[in-house]
């Protein structure tokens, strides 16, 4: 059997992604909302003001039209409502409704559940370990993808 290396991540990122979301699914489902609106509620509640859409988009790393179908899902369960930017007439800025507000205890025991599950039998030690290692991991990429992005907006410019 061969050595465990940085390639199984790999596997092992993507079984807590998939079963993670799976538990989130299955502990929103009573409340009508997908993991992806769970996702984006749990963020806004950690904001102190609206938030733009972009915001959202760049926090939570999910694409464009994600986000645009998982607000506009949102707004017309009435979770969140969409204003106009007064700065920009474009961007659209997100705030989170009185019903919102009223289920977040619902939200958040659903994602503490999902906690407690990846936390079991691991030690505090252990999480500050993972934490550190997967932030390093995390910086690796996003410095790949901010060159990678700015290298396209030169060849953009001529």
């Amino acid at each position: 059997m061969s050595e465990i290396d940085i390639k199984d991540i790999w596997n092992y990122a993507n079984n807590i992604i998939r079963s993670s979301r799976q538990m989130v699914n299955a502990g929103l489902s009573s409340l009508a909302l997908s993991s992806s609106e769970g996702n984006i509620l749990q963020h806004l509640f950690t904001q102190e003001h609206e938030v733009r859409q972009e915001d959202i988009v760049e926090s939570l790393d999910i694409s464009k039209p994600a986000v645009s179908r998982a607000l506009k899902s949102l707004e017309k369960k009435g979770f969140v409502k969409r204003t106009k930017d007064s700065s920009d007439k474009r961007a659209s800025r997100i705030l989170l409704t009185g019903k919102a507000v009223e289920i977040r205890p619902e939200i958040e025991l659903v994602y503490n559940q999902v906690y407690a599950v990846a936390a079991q039998g691991v030690s505090e030690e252990e999480i500050k370990f993972f934490i550190n290692l997967f932030a390093r991991v995390s910086d690796n990429f996003s410095l790949v993808r901010s060159a990678n992005k700015n290298r396209g907006r030169k060849n953009d410019v001529k």
